[in-house]
């Protein structure tokens, strides 16, 4: 694929992912910073990962480590 039709793609990417319309959480979580002037623990859980976890990297990093499990949402 030529570099110009890579471009291309990119920006066709970036066009279709702009249209599209913000999870329902995350409008909740704007809608809440509005309001209020903060952002609730479990957005920013959700957003950047629990600080109490901790973070396995590297080629023996379990699957499961990458998942989120039902407290994350």
């Amino acid at each position: 694929m030529s570099t110009m039709e890579q471009n291309d793609l990119q920006r066709e990417i970036q066009t279709k992912l702009q249209e599209m319309p913000a999870a329902d959480w995350v409008q909740q979580m704007i809608d809440h910073y509005r309001r209020t002037g903060t952002y609730r623990a479990k957005d920013l859980r959700r957003l950047l990962g629990d600080p109490n976890k901790g973070v396995e990297i590297g080629p023996n990093a379990s699957i499961a480590s990458f998942g989120t499990t039902s407290n994350d949402r």
